[in-house]
């Protein structure tokens, strides 16, 4: 093989190695809770390679209007047992239930991307 064929190959490996650790295992989802009729907004913001909390806080039963945008760099989310995944500008609506759920970077985002991580406690 030649050099050039040798690199794609490599190139195509690593890609595909970063697109299954950051699609994870099979996801758990968050237990079903009864609405508490409180509505929390909930905003994300990404830059590289960090988003803009390490931790994002609400209560057991709200009902989470969570939005993502991208300040700087290329990222989406992935709220992990909430099914819930975001790229920049999108949203999405969850009953949150009590626990701690990972946010990671969807998007292969650079050398710092297996750091890019953050937190949900629902308390």
């Amino acid at each position: 093989m030649n050099m050039r064929k040798i690199t794609l190959v490599l190139a195509l490996a690593l890609t595909f190695a970063g697109l299954l650790a950051a699609c994870g295992g099979a996801e758990q989802s968050a237990p079903a809770v009864e609405p508490t009729g409180n509505t929390v907004d909930l905003a994300i913001e990404a830059k590289d390679f960090e988003f803009d909390q390490k931790e994002y806080r609400v209560k057991a039963g709200d009902t989470v209007n969570v939005s993502f945008v991208n300040a700087q760099g290329m990222h989406g989310i992935d709220i992990v047992g909430y099914n819930v995944k975001l790229g920049d500008g999108d949203t999405a609506t969850f009953v949150a239930a009590p626990g701690e759920y990972d946010i990671v970077c969807n998007i292969m985002c650079g050398t710092g991307h297996s750091q890019m991580r953050s937190k949900l406690i629902v308390e």
